[in-house]
């Protein structure tokens, strides 16, 4: 495989983890490991519960929804309007006011991923995650330590994430199935 097509296969694999890993989850957790213990059915039937409201919330919001988390057994949600925060609230979830919605993350995940594309194949190869996080209004490459440097000078001067802030961190490796 010709380093273009791994560029493109690392790049589609990342994307797709990033993606997954966006929609619910605690900022905490973004980056941390899967927790050895499973869950009661009491957590689970709780969280089942909060992800279906999560969606209801999500449609109902359109352009006005960012991202969502549970923190605490409670349902979080990024939005970037005064009404979208009552209609979370008056759901009984917590509303987060950003300016940042999904729509602007997901043009900026697009876009890294062009960039990513166009990158010599070491440090192309060398972005082992993307993670939006709406709360915050960010996007988090995490870079093999080697080419961690490199990446964030070319990211510096490209801005691959366009208004979205781009976070560099320290990868601990690509991620491997279980």
């Amino acid at each position: 495989m010709n380093s273009k097509k791994m560029a493109a296969a690392v790049l589609a694999a990342t994307m797709i983890g990033a993606l997954g890993m966006s929609s619910c989850a605690t900022p905490e957790d973004q980056g941390a490991s899967p927790q050895s213990s499973s869950p009661s059915a009491t957590e689970s039937s709780d969280s089942s519960a909060l992800l279906l409201l999560n969606d209801s919330l999500r449609k109902k919001l359109g352009e006005d929804y960012s991202d969502a988390w549970i923190e605490g057994g409670v349902l979080h949600i990024a939005v970037t309007s005064d009404s979208g925060a009552a209609i979370v609230t008056a759901a009984g979830a917590v509303a987060k006011l950003v300016t940042i919605d999904a729509t602007q993350l997901e043009a900026a995940l697009q876009s890294i991923a062009a960039w990513q594309s166009k990158l010599p194949s070491e440090q192309a190869t060398a972005i082992h995650k993307i993670i939006p996080d709406g709360s915050t209004g960010t996007i988090t490459l995490f870079v093999d330590p080697p080419q961690l440097d490199a990446i964030a000078k070319v990211a510096a001067t490209d801005k691959p994430g366009g208004d979205v802030a781009l976070l560099i961190r320290e990868s601990s490796g690509i991620a491997t199935p279980l």
